[in-house]
């Protein structure tokens, strides 16, 4: 057990600098990005027409679902895409 108490916590995590922006940002747009990526893979393992197309152009396949194709979301796409 933690030698900490909740009040002394809660001041050592007030004294903590603010978060940069860009975490926040990040945070917000993770979960739709996520489904976006869940959408794309979905759809390729079941029409391999799509599949191939995704593959051939992965930016424009982000684009249609509304995610911006940032490199480590295409990253993500990639790998995902090798386990098929």
């Amino acid at each position: 057990m933690s030698p900490y108490d909740h009040d002394t916590l809660g001041r050592l995590i007030a004294g903590l600098p603010p978060v940069p922006h860009g975490w926040i940002l990040a945070a917000q747009e993770l979960p739709a990005a996520r489904r976006g990526i869940d959408d794309i893979v979905d759809r390729a393992v079941a029409d391999a027409a799509y599949r191939e197309r995704v593959v051939a152009d992965l930016e424009s396949a982000l684009a249609e679902v509304g995610v911006e194709p940032t490199p480590p979301i295409l990253a993500e796409l990639r790998e995902r895409f090798r386990s098929l």
